[in-house]
C-alpha cells in the first residue's frame, strides 16, 4: 500500500505547489445578448480544455478570471445559439459585449465523461450520451432518471416507482454490479446492497445540470464496475446558479391498477438555494420530498408454469404465485408415502409383516400420488408497505482561495421507502443514506476528493420469507402436511376423485374457507391478509432479524475513498497526461442477516487503483489518440491491470464528421453480495463465491452435485456425472471493442450517431445451483456466485438520428440491437435481462412560441427472457407514451408543465415479479429566481 499512498503525497504537492502556477492574470468580464440585444441568462462561458468556466446571471454579464501563460481560447455556447470563441494573448482585463446568434441545437454539447477532460461530443472517441438542464427541462417523462431510458442504447429496469436501474449492453439485473452510477464524483451506491438504488438516494431532480452516460466498457478511468458503462452526473453550482429556485409536481396515478379501487395521488417537492459571496465564498441547500402509492406487484401467475394462465391455487396443488409468498415451501406426497401407509396400517393395529399390514400399506401408499404441494400463501400487497417516500438534502460550502483553487464541503442525507426484487422481493423501509465529501479542485490540474458513504436499512424486511414465516408462525409445515395428507386419504376413502380431495385437504388444513369462514374454531386457522391478526404476525416476524428467525435485514455497512487526480498539461506543453489513485475502503455491519459478519465484528476490506491517460492530437487535430491503462487491486482478489486505447479520425475540416474506434478491457470484483451473502430463501441457501463463505457449509469436504432446472426450488439433482468442482473465484473481465460514426450535416440540423461492438467476458461471474445429500432427508441446497471458466460473447449495435426542422422543431429517434451467444454450460444462467430489440422516438419544440414549448417521446422494447433468482420467466414487449406541453410565464418567473407518462396506461413490467407500471399524469409548476 505505500505505492499508492506516494503517489497521493505526490499529487497533493503538485495541486498544491504554486512552482507550477504562473503568476500572469487574465479578467474577463462582459455581457452576452442575442441579436435583438436581450440579455441571455445561462450561456456557458469556458476556457477551452480547461475545468468548468461561469454562466451568465439573469442580466447576461459574467466575470471570468484564470492565472497562466497564454495564450488562452475562450468559448461562448448555449443550445440553440452559435459558439463565440476568441484568443487572449496577454495578462490584463478585457471587457467585452458578445452576440450569440440562433443556430441549431445539435454537436454543440461539451462532455467529460469520456477522458475527464473536456472535450465536444462530436469529438468523442468512445460512445456517450448527454441530458443537459434543457432537455431534461423538455422531457415527459414525470423526472429526469426515468428520461434516461430514452437515450440511445439505454435499458431500464423499474422495479417500483423509485426504484429503476439503467444499463447498457446487456446483463441487466434486479442488482445491477456492472454499471457505475457517480454523483459530483462520489460513488452512489450503497455498501451493502452494492449496487446503486436508482435515484431513491441520489439527486433531487432541481438541483441536476447534466447527466452524461457512457456506453459500455469504463472501468479504466471510473474502476471497478463500469463493465456495462457509467453514468456521471454534476449538481448546479452556486456560483454558476444561484437564487431560489422551487418546484411542486402534483399528479394522478394507479388508474384500474390491480390493487388500488381509485387512483392514487402523487406529489413532489424540491427547494433550492444557492448564495455567490464576491465570487469566494459559496454556499447551496437542496431538499425534495416525494410521496405517492407505488406501483403494485400483482403477478398471480404460476412461476413454475408462466406460460400456462389457467394454473391457479384452485386446480393446481402445486401451484406457487409469481407474488404470492409463503408457497414456495412444497413438499412430493409421495416422498412420504412409505411414512404415512406405515403409520395408517399401524394405527389400525396391523403388525408389520402380517398379511393385514402388508395389504394395507399397499392399498395407503398406491393412492398417495406423485404430486407435489405447496402451502397456500399471501398476496404481496399484504405482506409489504407500498407508501413510496422519498426525502433527500444536502448542504454543500465552497471556498475559492484563489480564481484557480477550490476548497468543497457537502454533506447529504437521503431516506426512502420502495420495493425490490433480489432473491426475494424485499421491502426497503425508513432505509436511509448519509454522504460527505471533501474536495480540492483546481480548475485545470485536478483534484484530490475524499467522500464517505454510509447506509442504515432501518425497517428494511424480506418480504417473501415473512411470507414463509407466517405461515410456519400460525402452523408448523409439519403440522400442515399432517392435516392435509390425512384429509386427503380420508376423501379419497370416500370415493372423491383427486382434484376434489387436494380441494378437501387444503380447506381442513388451513381451516378455512375461500369466503374466509374458520371451519374448525378450536384449532388454528390460515390468517386472512391485512387483517389485525395478520398484521401482528407480519410485525412480530418483521422486526426480528434473519438471523434470529425473522425477516428484518439490518445493514449499517460504510464505504469510503479517497482519490487524486492530475493533469500534467501544464508541465508538458499542452500534452494532456492524466495520472490518478484512489483508495476505497469496505465496513460490512449487517449483525449476520445478510453477510457472514458478526454482530460487533464488520467485515472490513479494501481496495486500491492508479491510472494514467495520454491525450495525444495529430495532423491539426484531425486524429486523437487516447491511451490509457489501470491497476486495480482488492484484499480478495489478485491485481488486475486494465488497458484502453481508442482512436478518432475527423473525416473534413471542420471536424463534423468523425469515426472512432477503441479496444478495452474492463472488469469487476465480484459484488459484496456475491462475496459474502449469506441467507436462507426458503428451501435453499444463497451464500457467497469466497472460499471462506463456501468452505462454513463444508464444499471442500462433502460432495457438490448440479441442480438441472431454472428454480432452486424445483430443480433436479444431477448425479450422473458424480460430484463436481467449482472453478477459482476470480475477477470478471471483459474484453470490448466498438466502432462508430458520428456526424453532423445539413447545415447543422441532422446529427448521426451509430456503434457496433462486441463483447468478450471471462471468468464470467454467474449463479450456480449445487446440492449436498440429494434424495435424502439431509438434502441440503445452495445458490452461489461463480467464475465461469468459458468465455461468454455478447455484442450489438445502435444508431441514432435527430433532425431540427421548421426553425426549432426536432425530430429524432433511435434503435438498439443487443444479443449473447449461447455457452455450453446449461446449468449456469448468464443473466442477460435484455430485449434484442428496443427504439425511442421524439418529437417536440422547445419554443414553438416565446413560452410554450412541447414534446412526445415514445418507447418499444422486445419480448425477451428474464433469468434470475427470484425466477426465470418471458418479459412481454411493450411500447409507451410520454408527453408534455410548458407554459413559460416569464413576468413571475416561472415555468408550468402539464404532462404524463405511459399515457395510455397500458401497464407493464420489465422483470419477472417487479411491479407493474401504469400511467403517471401530473402538472409541474417550476419558480427559479434569475429564470435559467
Amino acid at each position: 500500500m505505500k505505492y499508492p499512498l506516494l503517489i497521493f503525497n505526490i499529487l497533493i504537492l503538485l495541486i498544491l505547489n504554486p512552482n507550477f502556477s504562473y503568476s500572469q492574470k487574465i479578467q474577463i468580464s462582459g455581457t452576452v445578448t442575442d441579436e435583438e440585444k436581450r440579455p441571455l441568462t445561462g450561456v456557458n462561458i469556458y476556457f477551452l480544455n480547461g475545468l468548468r468556466g461561469t454562466i451568465t446571471d439573469i442580466n447576461g454579464e459574467f466575470s471570468l478570471s484564470t492565472n497562466g501563460k497564454g495564450p488562452h481560447i475562450i468559448i461562448a455556447s448555449m443550445v440553440g445559439k452559435k459558439s463565440f470563441r476568441d484568443t487572449v494573448m496577454v495578462e490584463g482585463n478585457y471587457q467585452w459585449d458578445i452576440i450569440l446568434a440562433s443556430a441549431p441545437i445539435f454537436g454543440q454539447e461539451v462532455i467529460i465523461s469520456a477522458s475527464r477532460v473536456e472535450e465536444n461530443i462530436l469529438r468523442s472517441s468512445v460512445t456517450v450520451e448527454k441530458l443537459n438542464s434543457r432537455e431534461i427541462e423538455s422531457m415527459g417523462a414525470a423526472n429526469f432518471y426515468d428520461g434516461i431510458g430514452n437515450l440511445k442504447g439505454v435499458d431500464m429496469n423499474a422495479q417500483s416507482l423509485t426504484l429503476k436501474f439503467p444499463n447498457t449492453r446487456g446483463f441487466n439485473g434486479n442488482t445491477n454490479y456492472r454499471f457505475n452510477q457517480i454523483i459530483d464524483g462520489v460513488l452512489n451506491i450503497a455498501p451493502g446492497l452494492s449496487f446503486a438504488a436508482g435515484n431513491l438516494l441520489g439527486i433531487p431532480q432541481i438541483d441536476v445540470e447534466s447527466v452524461e452516460l457512457l456506453t459500455g466498457a469504463s472501468s479504466a478511468l471510473y474502476g471497478p464496475g463500469g463493465m456495462n458503462g457509467s453514468m456521471i452526473m454534476t449538481s448546479k453550482n452556486p456560483f454558476d446558479y444561484q437564487g431560489v429556485s422551487a418546484s411542486l409536481q402534483v399528479g394522478t396515478m394507479n388508474f384500474e391498477s390491480p390493487i388500488h379501487d381509485t387512483n392514487t395521488p402523487y406529489y413532489d417537492f424540491n427547494f433550492r438555494y444557492a448564495k455567490n459571496y464576491k465570487d469566494k465564498f459559496g454556499v447551496k441547500l437542496v431538499f425534495s420530498y416525494l410521496d405517492a402509492d407505488d406501483w403494485a406487484a400483482a403477478d398471480q401467475r404460476d412461476i413454475r408454469n408462466l406460460n400456462n394462465p389457467n394454473s391457479k391455487r384452485e386446480n393446481n396443488p402445486a401451484y406457487d404465485g409469481v407474488n404470492i409468498y409463503g408457497d414456495e415451501i412444497g413438499l412430493n406426497l409421495q416422498t412420504v408415502a412409505p411414512a404415512v401407509a406405515d403409520g395408517f396400517a399401524k394405527e389400525l393395529g396391523f403388525t408389520p409383516g402380517t398379511p393385514a399390514y402388508d395389504s394395507t400399506y399397499q392399498a395407503v401408499f398406491n393412492i398417495i400420488p406423485d404430486q407435489e404441494v405447496t402451502r397456500t400463501g399471501f398476496e404481496e400487497k399484504d405482506l409489504v408497505n407500498y407508501d413510496a417516500k422519498n426525502l433527500k438534502g444536502s448542504l454543500s460550502l465552497y471556498y475559492k482561495i484563489n480564481p484557480e483553487l477550490q476548497l468543497s464541503l457537502q454533506g447529504a442525507y437521503a431516506n426512502g421507502q420502495a420495493v425490490y426484487s433480489a432473491q426475494n422481493r424485499f421491502s426497503i423501509s425508513n432505509f436511509s443514506m448519509y454522504t460527505g465529501k471533501a474536495e480540492l479542485a483546481h480548475r485545470e490540474k485536478g483534484f484530490i476528493r475524499y467522500w464517505y458513504v454510509q447506509e442504515n436499512s432501518g425497517d428494511a424486511y424480506d418480504a417473501g420469507g415473512a411470507g414463509a414465516l407466517i405461515n410456519e408462525a400460525w402452523k408448523p409445515s409439519e403440522f400442515w402436511y399432517q392435516d392435509y395428507i390425512a384429509a386427503y386419504l380420508q376423501s379419497v376413502l370416500l370415493n372423491n376423485s383427486e382434484e376434489d380431495a387436494h380441494k378437501f385437504a387444503r380447506l381442513l388444513a388451513d381451516n378455512r374457507d375461500a369466503n374466509g369462514n374458520i371451519q374448525d374454531t378450536n384449532k388454528p386457522a390460515i390468517p386472512i391478509g391485512g387483517s389485525p391478526e395478520f398484521n401482528q404476525y407480519l410485525n412480530d416476524i418483521k422486526s426480528k432479524p434473519i438471523n434470529e428467525g425473522g425477516a428484518q435485514v439490518l445493514d449499517k455497512s460504510a464505504l469510503s475513498q479517497l482519490e487524486a487526480l492530475y493533469n500534467f498539461k501544464e508541465m508538458l506543453n499542452g500534452v494532456d497526461l492524466l495520472v490518478g489513485a484512489q483508495y476505497r475502503q469496505y465496513r460490512l455491519n449487517s449483525e449476520g442477516t445478510v453477510f457472514t459478519d458478526e454482530p460487533g465484528k464488520p467485515i472490513r476490506f479494501y481496495e486500491l487503483g492508479i491510472f494514467a491517460q495520454y491525450i495525444g492530437h495529430y495532423w491539426n487535430d484531425k486524429i486523437q489518440v487516447n491511451a490509457s491503462a489501470r491497476y486495480d487491486k482488492n484484499k480478495n482478489f489478485n491485481g488486475k491491470v486494465t488497458p484502453r486505447l481508442s482512436l478518432l479520425i475527423a473525416l473534413d475540416q471542420d471536424k463534423k464528421h468523425n469515426i472512432r474506434a477503441s479496444a478495452q478491457t474492463a472488469f469487476r470484483f465480484a459484488a459484496v453480495a456475491d462475496q459474502y451473502v449469506d441467507i436462507a430463501v426458503g428451501p435453499t441457501r444463497v451464500i457467497g463465491g469466497l472460499p471462506e463463505v463456501q468452505n462454513q457449509y463444508g464444499f471442500d469436504t462433502a460432495p457438490l452435485y448440479p441442480l438441472i432446472g431454472e428454480s432452486p426450488v424445483t430443480a433436479v439433482p444431477d448425479t450422473t456425472n458424480g460430484p463436481v468442482s467449482i472453478p477459482i473465484f476470480k475477477p470478471e473481465t471483459v474484453l470490448a471493442f466498438e466502432l462508430g460514426y458520428k456526424s453532423l450535416t445539413v447545415n447543422d440540423r441532422l446529427l448521426l450517431d451509430a456503434n457496433i461492438y462486441i463483447n468478450n467476458y471471462n471468468n464470467f461471474h454467474g449463479t450456480k445451483l449445487l446440492v449436498q445429500n440429494p434424495f435424502t432427508p439431509e438434502e441440503q441446497r445452495f445458490q452461489t456466485t461463480i467464475s465461469v471458466d468459458e468465455p461468454v460473447i455478447n455484442w450489438g449495435w445502435s444508431a441514432g438520428i435527430n433532425y431540427q426542422f421548421l426553425g426549432t422543431f426536432y425530430a429524432g429517434g433511435n434503435l438498439a440491437f443487443n444479443t449473447v451467444e449461447e455457452i455450453d454450460n446449461q446449468n449456469f444462467l448468464t443473466r442477460f435481462n435484455t430485449p434484442k430489440y428496443r427504439y425511442n422516438l421524439v418529437i417536440g419544440n422547445r419554443r414553438i412560441s416565446p413560452r410554450i414549448g412541447f414534446q412526445i417521446n415514445y418507447h418499444w422494447q422486445d419480448t425477451f427472457t428474464w433469468e434470475s433468482s427470484f425466477g426465470v420467466g418471458e418479459i412481454p414487449a411493450y411500447g409507451s407514451i410520454d408527453a408534455q406541453l410548458s407554459l413559460r410565464i416569464p413576468s413571475i418567473k416561472s415555468t408550468v408543465k402539464f404532462g404524463g407518462a405511459n399515457i395510455l396506461n397500458e401497464y407493464y413490467t420489465t422483470s419477472l415479479g417487479a411491479s407493474a407500471i401504469g400511467g403517471l399524469y401530473y402538472v409541474t409548476y417550476t419558480y427559479d429566481q434569475f429564470f435559467h
